[in-house]
């Protein structure tokens, strides 16, 4: 009994939040946000909290990523407590002289709920805000409406409420080996999974417009105004093309109506040797093997099914005991203990990464893509960031743990379960890999600065000469022009009084500093050798009043930096480490014959809570809450 409590004691150190704690974690509502449109208001459900808002005190490393694009959740084979309730008297049998087993067959229904606690991982809360760069009270916690294809005016909000289903067809097989040596065992369970995931997302629309980009905002070749997107789920479906942008994002693709999949889990492999072994206790140690049989997860949609553990492999020991507490010949109560830990070795998987220095979603970023054949011009195409921060990782997760315990009682063939189950594993361990099909072409964020000029204005605007003069419209010959009195040009233009053709030009401005809440664009001051306009100026107009207006933009600016590798936030691709607790009853009979087949069944539910550290108002749980139902029945031969 002393060793007993000695390995429950070892255990519970192992599978501790000290050892399993998760970087970030803290509460969060149960409902889904109501249509709420004041900014940034909500009653019941926590919103996105940028990073700008919050003191380094508050924040700490939560704040520099308070997000994450990738939730590795507990996998539908790893549950200690289904294998170990009611066949625990027909398995590790004691001195037996030949061999004998066990076989199990069980179907469990889980549900998780808490789906606020799923969205804090992904979203940062229960809802997001969007609202267009013309809107003039947006927050710094409202996602640039702009990046996602709607309107520059537009302002609206989407709650999510994630919820995961499974149906889980498990077997489970168990042979003594004591004809080969007495206390050994060999194990095998092998769950099939058929899983729903639904991020159950509702949309407000607090100003559904439809308004069309101005011409040059987003499309290079056209001289009319730009469709955009008719609603906050088209724009996150990611197949809503507009402007310059000619590729579909690559990956985390929002899904309105749920995603489906099913395969088998995973295959638990255990050989196993009882130290200790009588009618009264036992205490044992087993090797542990999980074969990766579940598909990986599809990175094209953010929040997609997953089945097992993502493929990764899986070794490592468990431990297995009981103790009979009291008992006469009708009935017992015995105390049963089974938990492991494993390491889970890397394998490659593709993730979508945020950037280091443009917060949480600038995976949403509009890049430019620039020719640098030359010098740096800006050659007519957009991409989601998605494309460009979508790589080949390196994926690991170094423990593991999942343990069970429950008391036993058993009268005749009656036996009725009353257990506690902890389970958790560390947060993942992501690197990139070496990848020689990665795009080598150049961009830059592009942010709220235009693709292209109106107009090409041709003048000098210096400090004593800041007018720009009048302009036809596109196309149109220009043949008037405002002259430098001293000749100090900067660019080369006609003589007063002849013609030029004007025509749209590529802007080469990019905005490196641009994040997903804000893109403030590059404005034109008196001083500037060659701007060009996001409006038709028709009459003489001074460029400080155009400045103040917001309307002036640099066109000679090159971008100052493209993006890179470098540039990505690896830590926004490693899924939170995960700790939970649960409590599991189960009741069951067995109608023990003289044939020692000794049929079973019983029925059974469970309640599991996430378990993640409060670490910080700012910080949030992203663990997996859920109840279910088991049925189980086997039988011994």
């Amino acid at each position: 009994m002393k060793k007993f409590l000695k390995l429950l004691l070892c255990l519970s150190m192992l599978l501790s939040p000290e050892v399993l704690r998760a970087r970030c974690s803290s509460s969060s509502c149960d409902t889904i946000c109501p249509t709420n449109c004041d900014v940034g208001v909500c009653d019941t459900c926590d919103t996105f909290e940028s990073c700008d808002s919050c003191s380094s005190q508050d924040c700490g490393a939560c704040c520099i990523t308070p997000v994450r694009t990738f939730l590795h959740l507990r996998s539908q084979g790893a549950n200690t407590a289904r294998e170990l309730v009611g066949w625990q008297w027909e398995i590790n049998r004691p001195f037996m002289c030949s061999q004998y087993g066990s076989i199990y067959l069980a179907y469990e229904f889980q549900r998780s709920f808490k789906g606020s606690h799923l969205a804090n991982g992904l979203f940062g809360g229960s809802s997001l805000a969007f609202a267009g760069s013309a809107v003039t009270n947006r927050t710094s916690g409202e996602l640039l409406a702009d990046n996602f294809g709607l309107a520059t005016d537009f302002r609206g909000r989407v709650n999510f409420c994630p919820r995961i289903e499974n149906h889980i067809f498990d077997f489970g097989y168990f042979l003594g080996l004591d004809c080969w040596l007495q206390g050994a065992y060999f194990r095998l369970h092998a769950p099939v999974v058929y899983s729903k995931w639904n991020l159950r997302a509702s949309e407000t629309d607090c100003n559904p417009s439809t308004t069309p980009y101005p011409r040059c905002y987003v499309d290079s070749t056209s001289d009319s105004t730009t469709p955009v997107a008719s609603s906050i789920q088209e724009a996150l479906s990611g197949s809503f093309l507009f402007g310059d942008q000619r590729t579909p994002w690559c990956s985390s693709r929002v899904n309105f109506c749920g995603k489906n999949k099913a395969g088998l889990a995973d295959i638990d492999l255990i050989l196993g040797y009882n130290y200790f072994n009588t009618d009264c206790y036992h205490l044992g140690a087993y090797l542990m093997m999980v074969l990766p049989t579940g598909p990986l997860v599809n990175s094209n949609r953010l929040f997609s099914p997953q089945i097992g553990n993502n493929r990764h492999f899986e070794l490592g020991i468990g431990f297995s005991a009981h103790s009979v507490l009291f008992g006469t010949e009708c009935h017992n109560l015995a105390l049963f203990f089974e938990g492991n830990i494993t390491h889970m070795f890397k394998n490659t998987q593709c993730r979508t990464f945020d950037f280091a220095n443009a917060g949480s979603f600038s995976r949403y970023l509009l890049l430019k893509e620039f020719d640098v054949t030359n010098s740096p011009v800006y050659a007519g195409n957009l991409l989601s960031a998605t494309c460009f921060n979508t790589r080949n990782v390196h994926v690991k997760i170094n423990v593991k743990g999942d343990a069970s315990v429950k008391l036993a009682y058993r009268w005749g063939g009656l036996g009725i379960d009353v257990g506690y189950n902890i389970y958790g594993h560390a947060s993942e361990d992501v690197s990139l890999k070496d990848d020689y099909c990665i795009d080598q072409r150049n961009f830059a964020i592009k942010g709220t600065s235009n693709v292209c000029c109106i107009q090409q204005t041709i003048a000098n605007v210096l400090v004593g000469d800041a007018f720009i003069p009048t302009v036809q419209p596109a196309g149109a010959p220009v043949t008037s022009l405002t002259t430098n009195p001293d000749n100090d040009v900067c660019l080369s233009f006609p003589s007063v009084g002849s013609t030029f053709t004007v025509t749209n030009a590529p802007n080469n401005a990019a905005q490196p500093n641009a994040t997903a809440f804000s893109g403030t664009p590059v404005v034109g001051t008196a001083g500037t050798c060659f701007v060009c306009l996001n409006q038709e100026v028709t009459t003489p107009t001074p460029v400080a009043s155009l400045a103040a207006a917001g309307v002036v933009i640099l066109d000679s600016t090159p971008p100052t930096r493209f993006v890179s590798s470098g540039d990505l936030n690896i830590r926004s691709a490693e899924a939170y480490a995960v700790l939970t607790h649960k409590a599991f009853g189960f009741i069951n009979y067995t109608w023990y014959d003289n044939c020692g087949v000794n049929p079973n069944i019983g029925f059974g539910a469970s309640v599991e809570v996430d378990g993640g550290p409060k670490e910080s108002v700012i910080c949030k749980k992203a663990g997996l809450s859920q109840w279910g139902i088991l049925v189980k029945g086997g039988f011994s031969f």
